[in-house]
């Protein structure tokens, strides 16, 4: 009797004990979720989007050029005797270059002097002669005949003094070219030309580059070019000086587009009095288009490209959603969202290329 009394109590107390279980296993089940959906959430930083002001621009990459900028060769073949100035020296307009071995230009021009000198004596005797020979026409003493002979002859003496002269000029120009001088003011560059070497017409030696003033050369597409007038102001920086920016005005602009590009070659004139710009650095230029307008920006670090298009993912309710937007331009370390996106949404900027639409997001402080 006592065994089944016991028997009966061990049936309630088998189910507390289960029930107690069960619930037990639950709530830690509860906590193992828990901890696995904190567990697999990314700690990211969030920006809110914000209007911003904005003064409307075309970026350029372009490459500066001198104001002028002579090749210097010879005009005529010949061997260098002397090579008068380096690279980076100024000189002025005039100023002897290169000169090439001379000794058989001066012998060809002191020869031609001499024909000018026997010319000029034939043909002041042959004036004479005719001189003569008129007053004895005019005073019927010889024939005319003889006065046109006469008068043949000064002509042929005229002809060679003419030809003589012009051969002397010749001459001495040839001379005179020998010794290669700088057609404007500038400073050298390019060097090629040594001493011995021979050299033949138009082949360059140097140059010379008026570095006065430098053109910033950028090329402009046809969708832009309405936005590109002459007289437009533009900031040009150059690596070669951070921080630093050079004021230049557009000067040039090439009314027809180049063949292969289908771009419009454009000349920004920048002051170069202190000489820092040279020729052939690369140079960022930036155009004002218009006036200062409010626009929506985010940091360039929140977007992310894929296929052509440009994507943010917004925080909403814990989770990263992400939202297609369409972007403008790129000023310093923000970029213009021109659709897309609404002012105030929370922007996440790291860890966006480790996302997907929906992960589990905590927004560190």
């Amino acid at each position: 009797m006592k065994k089944q009394k016991l028997k009966y109590w061990a049936v309630p107390a088998l189910l507390i004990v289960g029930l107690a279980i069960f619930l037990r296993s639950g709530v830690y089940a509860g906590d193992k979720t828990q901890a696995a959906n904190t567990q697999t959430s990314v700690s990211v930083k969030v920006v809110q989007a914000d209007y911003s002001d904005s003064i409307p621009s075309l970026s350029f990459n372009g490459s500066l050029e001198g104001q002028t900028s002579a090749t210097i060769s010879a005009k005529f073949s010949g061997r260098i005797a002397e090579v008068m100035v380096q690279d980076g020296q100024q000189v002025k307009a005039g100023d002897p270059l290169i000169r090439l071995e001379d000794v058989e230009l001066s012998n060809s021009a002191r020869q031609a002097g001499e024909a000018v000198r026997k010319a000029q004596i034939n043909y002041d005797l042959a004036k004479n002669d005719y001189d003569r020979y008129l007053r004895l026409y005019e005073k019927g003493a010889i024939s005319a005949q003889q006065l046109e002979n006469t008068s043949a002859k000064l002509k042929i003496a005229e002809a060679d003094l003419s030809s003589a002269v012009a051969s002397q000029n010749s001459a001495e120009q040839q001379l005179a070219n020998s010794t290669i001088t700088a057609p404007v003011d500038g400073v050298v560059a390019n060097k090629t030309a040594t001493i011995g070497q021979v050299v033949s017409p138009g082949a360059a030696l140097l140059t010379v580059q008026d570095i006065s003033q430098v053109y910033a050369v950028i090329n402009v597409e046809q969708k832009n070019l309405g936005m590109v007038k002459e007289g437009q102001t533009a900031s040009v920086t150059l690596d070669a000086y951070p921080g630093k920016t050079f004021e230049g005005v557009v000067e040039v602009m090439n009314p027809e587009a180049g063949s292969g590009s289908r771009m419009f070659r454009t000349k920004i004139k920048l002051d170069n009095s202190s000489g820092e710009l040279k020729p052939g650095m690369f140079a960022n230029v930036n155009l004002i288009t218009g006036d200062s307008v409010k626009v929506l920006t985010v940091p360039q670090s929140a977007v992310i490209q894929k296929q052509g298009l440009y994507y943010v993912f917004q925080v909403e309710d814990g989770k990263a959603v992400r939202k297609q937007i369409e972007t403008g331009q790129v000023t310093g370390s923000t970029i213009l969202v021109k659709s897309g996106l609404e002012p105030g949404a929370q922007v996440i900027t790291t860890s966006v290329n480790r996302l997907k639409d929906g992960d589990a997001v905590r927004a560190l402080p």
